[in-house]
């Protein structure tokens, strides 16, 4: 694929992943674009496959492709002014602004759920990489969320093989990674998605992991012990949210709840935090 010239680029520093990104402006075409590069070998399979991934998912909550060069493997995508969950986490935003905290949870399960049932896409994905830094929140609409990096998704039923092969694991993902797949099962991805959504929303809600230390203590932790919850630790969350979350963190796959009915659980109770003409 042609790609227009580049006038400028601008390196951008990232705290979590090891792709190259850069802010982009193309020659005479208005707005900037975000440019995804390779640095080593698993970085090149890796974008090739979120192109892949990309090319037939169009979920209006999914950072948008705008093209891909397979001879260089450089992903051209989206480019959004925004803040990461993860960053605002780490700000405290998320526990001071708790009705939005829940939107935007509920906003990203409500994604997730059209990803696994297939909505916006070719058919039933798996993002299989959800943690907090890769949700992004929109400074201009700062309920809404945009979920990025499909670097690691797969469609249902095709689970490639470099996906479980791969044995670099970094930290941040870690602590995400369902009990199951430590222990070498990548077969229940939309349950896996499930308790990675516990995990961001435990985040969220706590400002802390519920699982965490080096990389043994975490997958210890997560295949045998069930942290406290969030009200049990004191933090006001509403006690069906709190259910929730710990129902998605179950250690069995078939004990953890669908991610349509998370959605439902949020959905149902957005109203409880504001009036319902009232928006954000």
């Amino acid at each position: 694929m042609k790609i227009p010239v580049i006038n400028q680029q601008e390196l951008l520093q990232v705290e979590a992943g090891v792709s190259k990104l850069s802010k982009v402006e193309f020659a005479r075409i208005p707005g900037p674009a975000l440019l995804k590069e390779p640095r080593n070998f698993w970085d090149v399979v890796f974008i090739a496959n979120e192109a892949y991934m990309l090319e037939t998912i169009t979920h209006p909550r999914v950072r948008k492709m705008l093209a891909f060069d397979s001879g260089t493997h450089r992903l051209f995508l989206e480019y959004i002014e925004a803040a990461t969950l993860h960053e605002l986490v780490q700000a405290g935003v998320t526990l001071k602004e708790s009705a939005r905290t829940h939107k935007i949870l509920q906003n990203v399960a409500e994604t997730v759920a059209d990803l696994h049932a297939g909505i916006f896409c070719a058919r039933p994905a798996v993002h299989n990489d959800l943690k907090s830094m890769n949700v992004l929140v929109p400074g201009a609409r700062p309920a809404e969320t945009k979920l990025i990096d499909f670097s690691h998704s797969y469609f249902a039923d095709f689970l490639p093989p470099f996906l479980a092969d791969k044995q670099e694991n970094p930290m941040g993902t870690a602590k995400y990674m369902a009990p199951e797949k430590w222990a070498g099962d990548y077969t229940h991805g939309f349950k896996s998605d499930v308790f990675a959504f516990g995990v961001m929303a435990y985040y969220a809600c706590t400002g802390r992991h519920p699982f965490d230390g080096d990389a043994a203590v975490i997958e210890k932790q997560i295949r045998e012990l069930m942290p406290p919850s969030p009200i049990q630790l004191g933090f006001e969350v509403l006690r069906s949210t709190s259910v929730v979350i710990m129902s998605c963190l179950e250690k069995k796959p078939e004990q953890r709840p669908s991610m349509e009915q998370v959605a439902q659980n949020y959905a149902e109770a957005a109203s409880l935090f504001k009036p319902a003409n009232q928006t954000f």
